[in-house]
């Protein structure tokens, strides 16, 4: 990761800004977002206002009428700036479009299709949030207001001016003076829009914001009430997870709904865990969804669906049926999966991949380090040329289009054969060596084939860790390294748990232990999910019988 945007350059309410080295930076992201062009005016996005004006009679007009005055800036249309912002959508808007254009103060324009005693104060309330976080997420230091104007758009193309008249004048020093302020205050909406509370929060103890991937901010964008079921193909660490939080956001404000009324399910308790402490969602795993009705729940999200199986009945039929109680206006069923990642040979429940329509594919890897990124590439390559029975051998094809981030620092090991003592002191030499050289329990995760070799494993490996008496370390810190299971994935512990109850989650070292212990069909899918959960250091450990 490298700097965007700096605490000691920005205000004092921003927050660190982050993206990674591989990506492209901020200034490059905002020239093809919203690139400002000579003597021009540039609507944008181009699919989605060239879609309001076929749709709304008159709202070509109405915009062309206002944007006469205007010579050089970006219009950036929006179904709902409200939900942009993380704010509940209002019924009767038929858009927004927030105008940053040079010798201007920025307007923030909504139109309405019928008339609402509530208009004003939505339109300020709007103005004033994004004028916020332009600040204090986005880092804009100059002078800065935003003047909102509201119209009202009848269905006969005749306009209603709702704003007043006599609306507050700002002073020139408001004004966008030059094609740079202008930029500058595109690069911070950037930030704004496709910012997200990074990881690196808990690692630094402070607020770090990391930016999302072209994809996930596409996928993001999607207008919900036209996309109520879809596939989400990902390749190991292109962002499913966080994209599927992000998602379940945005249906809280585009349906006013409670958390109550979104369900998130999964295959593993750690993963349900850690989105539970989000307070975005009901969170339960296959197991449980299959035991109860969840009456109340209107939209689902299915994370890591390709190692869900029919074992307690059909989940996907099931979870169709919920979300499609209401024929007229059904819910959301977005589901994440990884077919690479596949780690058992029962059959999954999944449709068909030619009935999983509409499908979007995340294949931009950002997560993992060099080492380790080329050995995934190497791992996924025998799996497409010896997929398991259970995985269409279409879906794989995504690997081509694969994109990998590079240069990042890091470090693969692969120890051959060593007996079960030798392991263990291994792995308790390289724990406390990583733990000397300033990495956290929390860092490290111990990853196992099997659930049953957990338990053999853990006390062995605790007592191995205490009695390596080494210089730099007192006896007190090695007494204080604890080693747990995945279930509390926050803690400050060393976890020591089997691959499939990982899945989903990360850390920045990965132990993998025995993986030729695995079923013979699926052994490159269960190397590929243990691998990929490490971001900067994996380490392959085989233990002879």
């Amino acid at each position: 990761m490298v700097l965007a945007l700096s605490l000691s350059s920005s205000t004092p309410c921003s927050r660190t800004v982050c993206t990674h080295k591989n990506l492209e930076c901020l200034k490059e992201q905002q020239k093809r977002y919203f690139p400002v062009l000579p003597n021009r005016v540039l609507y944008t996005p181009d699919s989605l206002y060239k879609e309001l004006f076929s749709q709304h009679k008159g709202l070509r007009d109405l915009i062309n009428q206002e944007m006469r005055p205007v010579s050089q800036g970006v219009l950036i249309f929006s179904r709902s700036w409200a939900v942009d912002l993380g704010l509940q959508e209002k019924q009767g808007v038929i858009c927004d479009a927030l105008l940053i254009s040079q010798d201007n103060t920025p307007i923030l324009y909504t139109i309405l299709s019928k008339w609402d005693a509530g208009w004003k104060g939505y339109s300020m309330i709007i103005a004033h949030s994004l004028k916020q976080k332009l600040v204090n997420m986005g880092g804009y230091t100059g002078r800065l207001c935003i003047i909102p104007l509201v119209f009202l758009l009848n269905p006969d193309k005749t306009v209603k001016t709702l704003h007043s008249s006599d609306l507050q004048i700002y002073p020139q020093s408001y004004h966008l003076r030059s094609t740079q302020h202008v930029e500058a205050l595109l690069q911070s909406l950037v930030i704004v829009l496709l910012g997200f509370r990074s990881s690196l929060s808990e690692e630094l103890g402070s607020e770090v914001l990391t930016l999302l991937s072209d994809k996930q901010y596409e996928l993001l964008s999607k207008n919900l009430h036209k996309t109520r079921e879809l596939f989400v193909h990902g390749l190991p660490g292109s962002g499913k997870t966080i994209l599927a939080l992000r998602i379940m956001e945005k249906i809280r404000n585009v349906f006013h709904c409670e958390s109550g009324d979104i369900l998130y399910i999964c295959e593993n308790q750690p993963l349900r865990k850690f989105v539970s402490k989000k307070n975005l969602c009901q969170a339960v795993t296959r197991k449980t969804f299959m035991k109860n009705k969840f009456e109340n729940i209107e939209h689902i999200i299915i994370d890591e669906a390709q190692n869900f199986c029919t074992k307690d009945g059909g989940w996907y039929e099931k979870a169709k049926a919920i979300t499609q109680r209401e024929k007229d206006c059904p819910g959301i069923l977005w589901i994440f999966l990884d077919y690479f990642q596949t780690s058992h040979s029962s059959c999954s429940g999944l449709p068909p991949l030619s009935a999983q329509y509409p499908r979007a594919e995340l294949s931009r890897v950002v997560r993992s380090a060099d080492p380790i990124a080329n050995y995934l590439q190497e791992v996924m390559q025998e799996i497409r040329e010896n997929p398991p029975l259970n995985v269409p051998p279409e879906a794989l094809e995504m690997f081509y289009e694969s994109k990998w981030a590079q240069d990042a620092p890091g470090k693969l090991e692969i120890v051959g054969y060593l007996n079960l003592k030798e392991m263990v002191i291994k792995v308790a030499e390289k724990c406390q060596f990583l733990l000397r050289n300033g990495y956290y329990p929390k860092d490290i995760a111990v990853l196992f084939s099997k659930a049953s070799e957990v338990e053999k494993y853990k006390d062995r490996l605790l007592r191995a860790m205490r009695k390596r008496k080494i210089k730099q370390l007192n006896e007190e810190s090695d007494l204080l390294v604890q080693i747990k299971d995945a279930s509390d994935i926050l803690g400050n512990h060393i976890v020591l748990d089997s691959i499939r109850r990982f899945s989903g989650l990360e850390r920045n070292i990965i132990f993998g232990i025995n993986p030729s212990t695995a079923e013979p069909t699926i052994f490159h899918n269960l190397l590929l999910c243990m691998a990929s959960r490490a971001k900067k250091h994996l380490y392959i450990f085989k233990v002879s019988n």
